[in-house]
């Protein structure tokens, strides 16, 4: 890849990435979009011009991906626009450099050699090593462009993942028949309707049912912290919670109570009074300190509760970089308001904690469901999602988008969770301070919402289900398998390639010395 206008084009290719996602789902244009960076790649010949290629692409990728963050860090955290805007291009100059090391990686050791299916590999695996390194950011897959598509059938089967892979690969081979007009290439597009008839398939049984309410509080974020403004945000949920004493299970959202745990316990205590006479579980998001004589008093986890007629505390395991802890806190808090939000110094839960329970009465007597709780950010990890719902009947998501505006950030966040539903076969109600809040089927259908912005509490039923989607059961070691066969007939053909060409060489050689 030479040249500026190269350059210009693979930008402009990866900025029109993110209007295949939410909340647009132009998902054409995601596939036009990775073929200008598949024709671009396939004329690279080196590990610097590949990373180069795949670098640009994804610099306008996140540039427009992650444009959302620029609210948070200038509206509420007090960051210069300029500074703000810099500090965005430099993150997505980050991101940029995991595919651009992916593809650096192939060009180096594979080449062009079967390029059609050893591209698709490598998006796929930049995309799972985002996901998990340094903390994580599993956000802009390919897949997640189609939770409405033929091939989102293919969900419950491979996760998201899987989607990117389909969506890779359908344009590689489409590009290498335009090239070589063989037929037997066009069988690629054969999953899409495959799709088709896996989206009918139920891969999950329901058990049971529950009435659940999910209230949105709307509390203005520049507001909600302030100590005036919690015996107000306390009235407003518990008057509108006063109002659905019918439902099986109340959900409120993030860090709903801008209490502590152990100061909210005696509004809590009163509440769950009322609540088990009626049979309603409340489960609420809350910051939990740990209590004196504690060998970590006085350090916080951000944490979902249930109490009433249902039991349990989730501490969130995977923590958002800058906006729940500060890496290298002891070297950059106090550069700018950014690094010093509310809110900011939590501890990092522990893995394998119980799921929440949620009670049930009933003509047969007292029922009870297990539900998977994901705070915020959470709801994007594929895995993670996919490991604590192997148990549960039900998923929770609970998130105060509220920090990132009308912004696409809460349009990308809810489709995540929807994709998270299908890819588990589960029901999932989602709360959160001013939007989106919803319950999803466990086809990732949105069977209805709040509006943005208004105070208002969302009560639908949900359907309990049991049972594993072949995504729980065998994860991604499907994907796995594939990647590593292709990469190894890839390096079997490329060095057969230079054997044969290294024999013809020592065949002509006699010949030139007669």
């Amino acid at each position: 890849m030479t040249g500026w206008a190269a350059r210009a084009l693979l930008l402009l290719a990866g900025a029109l990435f993110p209007l295949a996602l939410a909340p647009l789902f132009w998902w054409p244009l995601g596939l036009l979009s990775i073929a200008v960076f598949v024709h671009f790649l396939l004329r690279t010949d080196t590990a610097r011009s590949a990373f180069a290629c795949a670098w640009w692409f994804s610099l306008g990728k996140f540039s427009v991906g992650i444009s959302w963050i620029y609210v948070s860090m200038h509206d509420h955290g007090g960051t210069p626009a300029v500074l703000a805007v810099l500090m965005i291009g430099l993150f997505a100059a980050f991101l940029a450099t995991f595919p651009g090391l992916w593809f650096a990686l192939r060009q180096r050791f594979i080449g062009q050699t079967l390029a059609w299916l050893t591209i698709p590999v490598f998006w796929f695996l930049h995309e799972w090593f985002r996901s998990w390194f340094m903390t994580g950011f599993p956000w802009l897959f390919a897949g997640d462009a189609h939770l409405s598509t033929w091939i989102s059938g293919w969900a419950p089967v491979f996760g998201s993942y899987g989607l990117s892979f389909i969506c890779v690969v359908t344009v590689t081979a489409l590009y290498r028949f335009w090239q070589t007009r063989q037929p037997a290439l066009l069988a690629v597009l054969l999953l899409w309707p495959a799709g088709l008839l896996l989206q009918q398939q139920d891969w999950t049984h329901k058990t049971g049912e529950l009435k659940v309410s999910a209230v949105q509080g709307n509390i203005p974020q520049d507001q909600k912290w302030q100590r005036e403004w919690i015996s107000p945000t306390i009235n407003a949920y518990f008057q509108q919670t006063s109002q659905h004493w019918d439902s099986d299970l109340i959900l409120w959202p993030e860090t709903a109570m801008t209490l502590l745990l152990d100061q909210f316990q005696p509004y809590m205590d009163d509440m769950a009074i009322e609540a088990q006479q009626t049979g309603t579980t409340v489960i609420t998001g809350i910051p939990y300190r740990y209590p004196r004589g504690h060998e970590l008093a006085g350090q916080f986890h951000n944490s979902v509760i249930a109490f009433g007629n249902g039991e349990g505390i989730y501490h969130k395991q995977n923590l958002v970089p800058f906006g729940e802890y500060v890496p290298l806190q002891a070297l950059i808090r106090g550069l700018i308001p950014f690094f010093d939000l509310d809110m900011s110094s939590f501890l990092h839960g522990p893995a394998n904690q119980p799921l929440l329970k949620v009670g049930k009465h009933s003509a047969e007597g007292e029922e009870l469901y297990l539900v998977a709780p994901y705070i915020c950010y959470e709801i994007a990890y594929p895995q993670l999602v996919s490991r604590m719902a192997q148990r549960a009947d039900f998923l929770i998501t609970v998130s105060n988008d509220a920090w990132f505006g009308d912004s696409l950030g809460p349009k990308q966040h809810m489709a995540l969770a929807q994709m998270r539903a299908l890819e588990t076969g589960r029901y999932l109600l989602r709360a959160t301070n001013t939007g989106i809040t919803a319950l999803v089927d466990n086809k990732g259908r949105m069977l209805s919402r709040l509006p943005y912005e208004q105070r208002a509490t969302l009560s639908g039923n949900a359907e309990m289900r049991q049972g594993k989607t072949p995504y729980m059961i065998w994860e991604l070691w499907p994907l796995y398998v594939l990647s590593l066969l292709i990469v190894a007939a890839a390096l079997w053909l490329r060095r057969s390639g230079r054997i044969r060409k290294a024999a013809q060489t020592d065949d002509i050689a006699p010949v030139m010395e007669r």
